[in-house]
């Protein structure tokens, strides 16, 4: 277990740094005007930017399953600029034109305040999705060769990129709190891209150029069958955000829940970032053949119990109330954060279950059941929430149960379909 942990905690910091991002952007809107607003519209923007970037965020799980030489190398880089020139054209085109309002007024249902307040937030994030596909693929190439403690490096990078931007704008006092959390998100966005690629160029060049015996040339088309059922579960997950807001949006106290969700759902991701690391440890791992599964989801059950009695001790004492002040959020809006966390305790047990079968089946190349079991999840919470609207359900409780249930629902059908073989299709692969 100690050599997992060794090769986990690196990676593991990575995801917690992160996710530190959001709480440090949170402070940032908390000392400029109209924190409210803000807040609710930077949840807003990036929610968007989330669902956008949804097809290349498994970039990293996809070059830790396939980059195993340089031709596999290439093809995979050829594949994400791609993938990545289409993100950014998409958002270009919400940003920049009418579809915003669109979007977010005519489907979503949010404030006209709020809408307005993230238009240049979105506007700013332009290269948001590019620079993610950038960093995820290079990372996945780090991990794909264990060495996963320069991806908490380049992740270290991307915070302090953050947070020194995030200061001097707050110092300025120039623009809105979303404006200032847009540009600050895209420096550490980008300071990491380019650590990423850096740091990576050395493992790069002691890639072998020849395939083994029987492989076949990875192929265009071979990565889109492999990556889309990924990249589909992503965007399942990420429209939940989306899906959430328009529900909040539909029930009492509307701009008070949606100021206050971004800071649940930051705090909720703070801990569940530990069980997201999961599923890159067990792909790596099984595809070098160094740790049996059982040790894996043994390992991945003791993170998801650790952080769910971390969710407990933050929605049950005093602490909630203290790192909802030192984010500068109103106080008001003190008891709504402690509500959702409460309700959503169970999600970092989730994540890190789901992640650890997630990561079986990526081994496996078996990515469509993740995909139907994205599906599924995604229509329970769907199916809670309409039934929440329909009950008066108090918001931030129903969005935390939406998302826990339907949590449940596809770790529940994952775990089924792990214990099924590889349709014949996937069995016979032409993948590395």
């Amino acid at each position: 277990m100690f050599p997992l942990l060794r090769l986990y905690l690196p990676l593991a910091l990575s995801f917690e740094l992160m996710m530190l991002e959001g709480p440090s952007v949170q402070w940032a809107i908390g000392r400029l005007p109209e924190i409210p607003t803000n807040l609710a519209a930077w949840g807003l923007t990036m929610q968007l930017s989330l669902l956008i970037e949804s097809p290349v965020i498994m970039l990293l799980a996809t070059a830790t399953a396939l980059v195993k030489n340089t031709d596999t190398f290439l093809a995979l880089r050829t594949f994400m600029l791609r993938l990545a020139l289409w993100c950014t054209l998409l958002t270009a085109a919400i940003a920049f034109t009418p579809l915003l309002d669109f979007i977010c007024l005519s489907l979503l249902g949010q404030p006209p305040p709020i809408v307005e307040a993230s238009r240049l937030p979105l506007q700013l994030m332009l290269l948001w999705s590019g620079a993610i596909a950038w960093r995820r693929f290079h990372q996945g190439v780090l991990v794909r060769q264990g060495r996963t403690a320069l991806v908490t490096y380049g992740t270290a990078i991307r915070l302090a990129a953050v947070i020194l931007p995030a200061l001097a704008l707050v110092a300025w006092g120039k623009l809105s709190g979303a404006a200032t959390a847009a540009v600050a998100i895209m420096v550490g966005v980008l300071a990491e891209a380019l650590s990423a690629s850096s740091f990576a160029r050395a493992v790069i060049r002691t890639l072998p150029t020849a395939h083994e015996k029987g492989d076949v040339p990875l192929t265009q088309k071979a990565i889109a069958k492999f990556h889309t059922p990924l990249a589909m579960t992503t965007l399942l997950t990420l429209a939940t955000g989306p899906l959430t807001s328009a529900a909040i949006a539909r029930l009492p106290f509307a701009t008070q829940t949606l100021a206050a969700a971004p800071v649940v759902f930051s705090a909720l991701l703070l801990l569940r970032g530990w069980g997201f690391a999961v599923q890159e440890i067990t792909v790596a791992q099984l595809k070098r053949g160094t740790m049996p599964e059982a040790t894996l989801a043994r390992f991945a059950s003791i993170v998801g119990v650790l952080t769910t009695l971390g969710a407990l001790l933050l929605s049950l004492t005093p602490l909630c109330g203290l790192y909802a002040t030192a984010l500068g959020v109103p106080t008001d809006l003190h008891h709504l954060i402690r509500q959702g966390v409460l309700w959503g305790a169970l999600l970092p047990l989730i994540a890190a279950l789901s992640s650890s079968v997630r990561g079986v089946l990526v081994a496996r190349q078996h990515t469509g059941a993740i995909y139907k079991g994205m599906a599924l999840g995604l229509s329970v919470q769907v199916l809670v929430l309409i039934a929440g609207i329909a009950a008066r359900f108090p918001a931030l409780p129903l969005a935390s149960l939406a998302f826990t249930l339907g949590g449940i629902a596809e770790t529940a059908f994952l775990m089924a379909a792990r214990r099924l073989p590889s349709p014949a299709a996937e069995a016979e692969t032409v993948l590395p």
